[in-house]
């Protein structure tokens, strides 16, 4: 099983970004803010998203935040090193970047074909749960453009719209956090009764927050979880996962946050040359 990850430095922010496509004024540009109401709405239901940087960049991971894709859409991201070559210098293929439960793993019939971890629903959704993260992880690579190709034939509106793009090379720890990771889910609604002592709700919004404990951090560890904490402190937004690439695609969903640190605890000496530090990240 693989160690958690984080991507704290997202290329995708320094790259120029185009799109075979978009509808009114909801562009590429939209994929490098984090708003989730601001979106890059394709025409139809298929998207090619090219980025390109003037230096080469390290990245090993490509994310899709908040999008309208169901367990059925397919992702293709190719990287070459330089804008104008022909050959790529990685190839994914064709993938499913938010799959569906594994066949088998839960009584046949119980629940729908093809469902997941993900609430399903366009961008009015977002709020209250809706929309769904894709992914694909691979080995580092330096590379200067990528061109992510996506399909998404079964989408329910009709067409394909992503909030955010991530990409970007990860850290991971070389001891695990401990076990008793909590995940909450958040709402904001609250309740209350009438006169008539009847239970209403104040509909609010819905987000993850994810709390975990790396009690076992080596020096060179702390020095680079450090250096994320200093760099990105409370508003800087990072890409969190927990079981990355978990032969259990739900536990991979559920666990796999972008959002920002919401704590500021201390990083403490426990014994001799280890260290340990809380970390708690905020879904956006």
């Amino acid at each position: 099983m693989s160690n958690l990850r984080i991507i704290y430095d997202n290329a995708a922010d320094r790259a120029v970004l185009t799109a075979s496509s978009q509808t009114g004024e909801l562009g590429p540009a939209n994929l490098q803010r984090d708003s989730k109401n601001a979106v890059l709405r394709a025409s139809g239901t298929t998207q090619t998203i090219t980025a390109t940087w003037p230096t080469q960049e390290s990245i090993a991971c490509v994310a899709l935040i908040s999008t309208n894709m169901t367990s059925s859409a397919r992702m293709r991201v190719r990287g070459y090193a330089q804008p104008g070559d022909a050959v790529p210098v990685f190839d994914t293929g064709s993938i499913f970047p938010c799959p569906a439960a594994v066949h088998g793993s839960y009584p046949w019939g119980v629940l729908p074909l093809g469902w997941n971890a993900y609430q399903w629903g366009g961008v009015n959704t977002w709020p209250c749960g809706g929309g769904s993260d894709g992914v694909t992880w691979f080995a580092p690579v330096r590379v200067r453009r990528i061109v992510i190709d996506v399909s998404a034939p079964q989408s329910p509106e009709g067409y394909l719209e992503i909030s955010r793009l991530v990409v970007g090379n990860y850290w991971s720890p070389q001891y695990n956090a401990e076990y008793g990771a909590q995940l909450q889910a958040q709402d904001t609604s609250e309740n209350y009764r009438t006169g008539a002592g009847n239970l209403k709700t104040v509909l609010g919004t819905s987000s993850d927050k994810l709390s975990i404990n790396l009690t076992h951090l080596t020096s060179m560890d702390r020095a680079r979880f450090m250096r994320i904490l200093r760099e990105n402190g409370k508003g800087k937004a990072m890409l969190f996962s927990l079981f990355p690439e978990n032969p259990d695609p739900l536990l991979e969903q559920d666990y796999m946050l972008y959002g920002k640190a919401s704590n500021s605890d201390a990083v403490t000496t426990p014994y001799f040359d280890t260290y340990s530090a809380p970390l708690q990240i905020e879904g956006i």
